[in-house]
């Protein structure tokens, strides 16, 4: 297991929410634009789409990792806040 190491300045769980909301919510793959690596090369894997709606698959999201170790050192789940931006997102768009 990762040891976290010890955060020099506090930040209080709202703002830590707040900040990974702003992230998830700006993220181009949720934007509905292309996400681009780095180098301006887009990054794509694909794979097969699963037969039914219900499937599950997985979706990864690379955050700053200074942002992933305050949010852990909170007890943020970044799983469920990812899921619950992308669902407000769909909502919003009117696809759910």
């Amino acid at each position: 297991m990762t040891k976290i190491k010890p955060i020099s300045q506090t930040v209080n769980e709202e703002t830590l929410k707040s900040r990974l909301f702003y992230l998830l919510t700006h993220c181009p793959l949720l934007t509905g634009q292309n996400c681009q690596a780095a180098s301006g090369q887009p990054k794509v894997r694909t794979v097969n789409l699963p037969a039914d709606d219900a499937d599950l698959v997985s979706l990864h999201v690379t955050l700053p990792y200074k942002l992933r170790r305050e949010a852990l050192a909170a007890g943020i789940n970044c799983s469920e806040l990812m899921r619950k931006a992308l669902k407000r997102r769909l909502k919003k768009e009117g696809l759910i």
